[in-house]
């Protein structure tokens, strides 16, 4: 999980700078790379060995909670001014989030799919 963590975070934080993104923004999308990996990770601990999908996507609804939280967070330290100024994070535009969900969706499909080659 480690080295996903480094290829999305270090890969989109790479990719901001080449495309002409300040700092600020290219270390904005990187922490929002390690969130969204992380909270997507979140929902594949719910089992060692099931799917998401087998257990049910609502069997647990504090887990909605506690990403909702994580999320509202999320916002406020990426849109915030106060908090762009103590982090030195940017707002961000849609397409850094589109890149950002894509990070956190391949790192959850690939332990989804080292679930399904465990379990035969």
């Amino acid at each position: 999980m480690g080295t996903l963590l480094l290829i999305g975070a270090f890969g989109l934080f790479q990719w901001e700078l080449a495309q002409g993104a300040s700092l600020d923004t290219a270390r904005t999308v990187a922490v929002n790379v390690f969130i969204m990996i992380e909270l997507f990770y979140l929902f594949n601990c719910r089992s060692l060995t099931k799917s998401i999908f087998q257990l049910g996507l609502f069997t647990n609804l504090w887990v909605f909670a506690g990403v909702s939280a994580m999320l509202l967070i999320q916002m406020v330290y990426t849109y915030v001014p106060i908090m762009q100024q103590l982090f030195h994070s940017t707002a961000i535009g849609i397409g850094s989030w589109v890149w950002i969900m894509l990070a956190g969706v391949i790192g959850f499909l690939i332990v989804e799919a080292e679930k399904k080659l465990r379990a035969g």
